[in-house]
């Protein structure tokens, strides 16, 4: 999933800016540059997961592991 994509199924701009602590214009040029910075993300990623619209998984598929070894272990049990 897009930045752009991601930050509409979270509810757009201002509600992105709340979820991260960063303010408003900042979301908005996140979408003018198509990219979500990586710390940013991953406090997004859980969030978009339990709404339904994106896993972690998904979001991180080369270093999931590392970020949340938690679901490494659900996953082994």
């Amino acid at each position: 999933m897009d930045a752009i994509k991601l930050i509409e199924a979270l509810g757009g701009t201002f509600a992105v800016a709340a979820l991260t602590g960063v303010k408003a214009p900042s979301v908005s040029g996140w979408k003018d540059s198509g990219r979500i910075p990586d710390d940013k993300l991953i406090r997004l990623a859980p969030v978009a997961e339990a709404r339904g619209i994106v896993t972690r998984k998904d979001l991180f598929p080369n270093d999931w592991q590392a970020i949340w070894p938690e679901l490494v272990e659900a996953k082994a049990a």
